[in-house]
C-alpha cells in the first residue's frame, strides 16, 4: 500500500464520486464493552475474486467486491487483542502533516495535527521492555527513551542523559507508536458506525476503517470530522491513522508504522540508550522498592489498598516508596510521601493502582484532572462509597479514576472509565 492518505485504492480509475457511492459500507456499531472485550475475533476466509464496485451486507458481515470483511464488533475485538499483544515488535514511525485549511467558527480540533512530528525507530519486547530512537539518527533535537523490564532501568537522551532506577510501577506508561495509535483509535470507534474494507499494507492483510464526526459534536473537537485507520488483520495493531480536522476531503496528518517486524529476537542493547561522550549525565533514583505486600504497611504506615477485581489481569509489579518525586530533584518537583503502587497486566492493556498520603485539595490539581477534564462520580458501594471521587473524560488518554479516602489520594488507571470504576469498587485493605 502506498503512503498516500488512506482512501480509495489507486486501481480504481473511475470518478471518485462514483466509487464512493458504490463502496459506501454501513455496519451496526456493536459495543465490545464488558465480557465481549475478551472474545477472540472470527477467523477470516478471504476469497480470491475480482473486486467489484457493489457492496452488500450479508448475515451481519460486510461483503465488498466478493471479499468477506469483518464486522464492526470483530474489528473492535481485534483492536483489543492488539493492545494486549505479547510478541516483540519492531518498526519505524513517521508523521506527515499539512495545513488543515480555513478553520470554521466554533471550537477547533485539539488533536488533528500532532504538535511535533515524531519520526522514530522503535522496539517493544514481549516482557514490556521498549525503546524509541529519534530518526534520523543524526538529528540534533532528540527524545530517545528505553526501558529494560528485566533490570527496571530507564534511560533517556534529550540534550542530557538521564538514567532512572527504582521506578514507580504506575509510571511505566510508554506504549510505543502502535500502542498509542491503538488506544487513540479505540476511543474514536466506540459506539460508532464504521465503513470497513479489506486492503493490504506493506504486504500484510489489513482492514481500512473510516469514521466521521459532525462539526459541533464533542468528539469532533478531539478527532476532527474524519478519521481513516488501517488495522493489521493478524495482530490487531494499528498501522496507519489519517486525520481530517475540518474538511472530510483534506487530510491533516498521516501517522504510519512502517517496516513492521513481529516476533524477532531482542537483546539488552535494544532497550538501552547509549550515553554519548561529553553529554551531561543525571542519575535519578525514584525511590520505589519491590517488597512483599505483607511488608508494605511497616514502610508506608498504612495497610495497602488493592483491587480484588483486575478484569483478568495478573499482578506484574508492586512497590512502595517512603518518599519520591515526580521528576528528578533538579527540577524542583515536590516530594510525595508513603506511596504504594501496583500494576496489573502489561503495556497498553495494563491497569495501575497507586495510593499516597495527600490533601483533598490535591485530588484534582496534582492528578492531571483539573481544567474540566473530569466528572465527579458517586459510588454507592465499595471502599470509596461516599468519598470524593472523579473520573477523567479525555478520550485521548487512558481513563483515570481519582478519589480521596481517609487522608489518601487514590489513583486508578485503566483502558476505559468503566474499567477504572469497576477496579476501584473492588479495592480493599490487603495485609
Amino acid at each position: 500500500m502506498s503512503s498516500a492518505p488512506i482512501g480509495l485504492p489507486p486501481e480504481f480509475d473511475v470518478p471518485r464520486e462514483a466509487v464512493e457511492r458504490h463502496l459506501r459500507l454501513f455496519t451496526a456499531a456493536v459495543s465490545t464493552r464488558g465480557t465481549s472485550l475478551g472474545r477472540r475475533s472470527k477467523r477470516l476466509m478471504l476469497v480470491a475474486v475480482a473486486v467489484a464496485l457493489a457492496a452488500v451486507v450479508v448475515g451481519g458481515l460486510v461483503v465488498t467486491g466478493g471479499t468477506e470483511t469483518a464486522s464492526a464488533a470483530d474489528v473492535r475485538a481485534k483492536l483489543t487483542e492488539g493492545l494486549r499483544f505479547r510478541q516483540s515488535i519492531r518498526g519505524e514511525f513517521s508523521v506527515r502533516t499539512q495545513s488543515p485549511g480555513p478553520r470554521p467558527r466554533g471550537p477547533g480540533c485539539i488533536n488533528c495535527t500532532p504538535n511535533v512530528p515524531r519520526p522514530s525507530r522503535f522496539v517493544i519486547g514481549s516482557d514490556g521492555s521498549y525503546s524509541s530512537v529519534t530518526l534520523p539518527l543524526d538529528a540534533k533535537e532528540r527524545n530517545d527513551v528505553a526501558y529494560d523490564a528485566a533490570t527496571g532501568v530507564e534511560t533517556r537522551f534529550f540534550g542530557i542523559y538521564l538514567r532512572t532506577v527504582n521506578l514507580d510501577p504506575a509510571s511505566v506508561t510508554y506504549r510505543g507508536p502502535e500502542g498509542w495509535l491503538g488506544a487513540w483509535v479505540q476511543g474514536a470507534l466506540t459506539d460508532r458506525d464504521l465503513e470497513i474494507t479489506n486492503t493490504t499494507y506493506e504486504g500484510r492483510p489489513a482492514w481500512e476503517l473510516t469514521v466521521t464526526f459532525s462539526l459541533g459534536q464533542n468528539l469532533a473537537g478531539s478527532y476532527g470530522v474524519r478519521v481513516d485507520v488501517v488495522v493489521d488483520q493478524e495482530t490487531g495493531l494499528v498501522l496507519q491513522v489519517t486525520r481530517y480536522a475540518y474538511d472530510t476531503q483534506r487530510w491533516t496528518s498521516i501517522e504510519s508504522v512502517r517496516n513492521l517486524e513481529i516476533g524477532t529476537p531482542t537483546n539488552a542493547a535494544d532497550f538501552n540508550v547509549p550515553k554519548r561522550a561529553g553529554v551531561r549525565e543525571i542519575h535519578w533514583d525514584v525511590g520505589f522498592r519491590r517488597v512483599p505486600i505483607a511488608d508494605a504497611a511497616a514502610i508506608v504506615g498504612y495497610v495497602p489498598l488493592l483491587p480484588t477485581n483486575t478484569l483478568g489481569r495478573a499482578r506484574t509489579d508492586f512497590a512502595v516508596a517512603k518518599t519520591t518525586n515526580l521528576a528528578p530533584p533538579e527540577s524542583g518537583s515536590p516530594e510525595i510521601h508513603d506511596v504504594v503502587s501496583a500494576r496489573y497486566g502489561d503495556a497498553s492493556n495494563s491497569i495501575t493502582v497507586s495510593t499516597r498520603r495527600g490533601l483533598l485539595s490535591e485530588l484534582l490539581t496534582n492528578t492531571g484532572l483539573e481544567g474540566g477534564s473530569a466528572r465527579q462520580v458517586k459510588l454507592s458501594r465499595g471502599l470509596f462509597a461516599g468519598d470524593y471521587a472523579y473520573v477523567s473524560t479525555d478520550p485521548l488518554r487512558p481513563a483515570l479514576f481519582a478519589a480521596y479516602h481517609r487522608g489518601l489520594v487514590v489513583l486508578v488507571t485503566a483502558p476505559s472509565a468503566s474499567d477504572a470504576i469497576t477496579v476501584a469498587r473492588s479495592m480493599r485493605a490487603v495485609r
